[in-house]
């Protein structure tokens, strides 16, 4: 039974998220904390750099021991991977301001809304429906966020716009991922251009910005980029292996990591309504994987009942 489990897509997709999100909300954590002395072309030029290193690195290993055929420099979607490469700078961008303005608990919202600007994207670039009961899901999830906010959207500011602005961006991004993940089998090509162009942006703006740095900020970028590196390599491996649809409300549970790092770190307490709006989103994950779960089970179950007719 373990083995059937380690061989299942689904199984290995949810895993392999809930190690990205624990990764990537590690890492929010961290640039946090270099917010409040960096400007964010600083930090994603250093961070860039290592993380397109890093990818370098890796290939090279795994090209060693048998895991990868090619290097992390050749894509057969390059058009493709100019479009994943901006939305990417892009929604980094949008999350570095939103984290540094707003609570980490809070900039849950706009992950939450990554589902369903997921399903609304899925159709008409992927051609994969959302069926009723995942539709069902988005609508908690969606009640879920505007919990979040229960004096309206009055209170909106500058980092809520920057995080609505990183998810639709992230959302574009981990979409055409699924895209190239169809014809590029080569996972790591999807970390390290879209990290290289990260760089190359940033280092346009860095003469007006560049302030000296202490060693202790160049480790933590160090080791913001070594989580971020493995967030993205595992979220790369997901989007091949789930639906968006299905992945983006799943990625919901990071939210449990963001309240954890928040009150750990930064002394950051959800009100119960972000609790409670929290848990409505989360719910619609589990509702999203087990339409999956049971579509792909029907699917399995189709193929087995075919006759092949004699000839």
């Amino acid at each position: 039974m373990m083995r059937n489990a380690l061989k299942n897509p689904l199984l290995i997709g949810v895993a392999l998220l809930c190690a990205s999100t624990l990764a990537a909300t590690l890492a929010d954590g961290t640039v946090k904390e270099l917010s409040a002395r960096l400007q964010a072309p600083q930090v994603f030029f250093l961070s860039g750099l290592m993380m397109a290193g890093l990818s370098l690195m890796a290939a090279h290993a795994g090209s060693r021991v048998g895991m990868f055929a090619t290097t992390c420099l050749r894509t057969s979607a390059p058009w493709l991977m100019a479009m994943r490469s901006l939305a990417t700078v892009l929604a980094s961008l949008g999350f570095f301001y939103a984290i540094k303005l707003i609570p980490l608990a809070e900039v849950f919202l706009f992950v939450g809304l990554m589902p369903l600007m997921s399903a609304l994207l899925s159709r008409p670039l992927l051609g994969e429906t959302v069926q009723p009961a995942a539709w069902g899901g988005l609508v908690i999830g969606l009640i879920g966020v505007a919990m979040l906010f229960p004096e309206g959207f009055s209170g909106l500011t500058a980092g809520h716009l920057a995080g609505f602005g990183g998810a639709f961006m992230g959302t574009v991004s981990l979409v055409v991922s699924r895209m190239i993940g169809r014809r590029e089998m080569n996972t790591l090509v999807q970390v390290f251009y879209p990290n290289l162009a990260l760089a190359m942006a940033a280092m346009a703006l860095l003469p007006s910005l560049w302030q000296p740095m202490a060693w202790g900020d160049i480790a933590l970028i160090g080791l913001y980029s070594g989580l971020l590196f493995l967030a993205r390599w595992a979220m790369v491996m997901v989007m091949q292996r789930l639906r968006a649809p299905v992945a983006l409300p799943l990625m919901n549970v990071q939210f449990v990591w963001m309240v954890a790092v928040g009150f750990l770190f930064f002394g950051e307490v959800p009100a119960m309504a972000t609790l409670i709006g929290a848990g409505l989103v989360m719910a619609a994950g589990v509702i999203a994987l087990t339409e999956q779960a049971r579509t792909e089970r029907k699917a399995r179950l189709a193929q087995s009942n075919h006759v092949i007719p004699a000839e």
